[in-house]
């Protein structure tokens, strides 16, 4: 009779799957490129995830700009929520931007060069919901109200559709003071040195 065959041990697993991961890797970066090397949309490192903490003021006013911008043009005209889905107020609140940077992430790997109709189905019916459910959570926005009572608007319907004229004002905020606090933060680039006499000033 053959020889029984036992499972492999702990130390060939961890070495198989090293090696798995590594090839992977190597092909995720092989279809993702482009013919030149370089990232673009659709690409693996053209989408990566924002992370918001780790920006400075000149790479944060980029992102918010083109989450901002993909908002207006894409996001509320194509999926039409309602106020008690995305809050106007969602830039103020460091949840809401992050909720809608993810998303519009998906979006884009969705929609981009390497996506599919079955991406961009699961972005309709599996991320969007989930966006909303972020928003509906306890401590963000149960029920499109967040927990200050200055976001809200007493009298208008809690129904209504969120429309860009509506949550521009908090989004065009939300980004200045953004951008002030991180320039805050960075270290003040030092004064030039003025060239002294015979190395490099001029004489005339």
């Amino acid at each position: 009779m053959p020889a029984r065959i036992g499972p492999p041990e702990p130390e060939q697993l961890v070495a198989l799957v090293t090696a798995l991961d590594a090839r992977i890797t190597h092909l995720e970066t092989t279809l993702t490129s482009d013919g030149d090397g370089g990232a673009e949309s659709g690409t693996a490192e053209g989408l990566q995830p924002v992370a918001w903490p780790e920006l400075d003021a000149a790479a944060a006013a980029a992102a918010w700009d083109e989450l901002g911008t993909w908002v207006a043009a894409v996001l509320v005209p194509s999926v039409a929520p309602s106020v008690r889905q995305i809050p106007p107020c969602w830039p103020a609140h460091t949840w809401g931007r992050e909720t809608l940077s993810w998303l519009h992430t998906a979006y884009r790997q969705a929609y981009g060069r390497l996506g599919s109709g079955f991406q961009a189905a699961e972005w309709h019916t599996r991320w969007v919901a989930h966006a909303y459910a972020a928003f509906d959570a306890p401590d963000t926005a149960r029920g499109g109200v967040c927990d200050r009572p200055e976001h809200r608007a007493p009298g208008r319907d809690p129904g209504r559709r969120l429309e860009t004229v509506e949550w521009r004002p908090w989004f065009d905020r939300a980004r200045t003071e953004d951008l002030a606090w991180r320039a805050a933060l960075q270290p003040e680039a030092p004064d030039e040195p003025v060239p002294e006499a015979g190395h490099g000033a001029s004489h005339g």
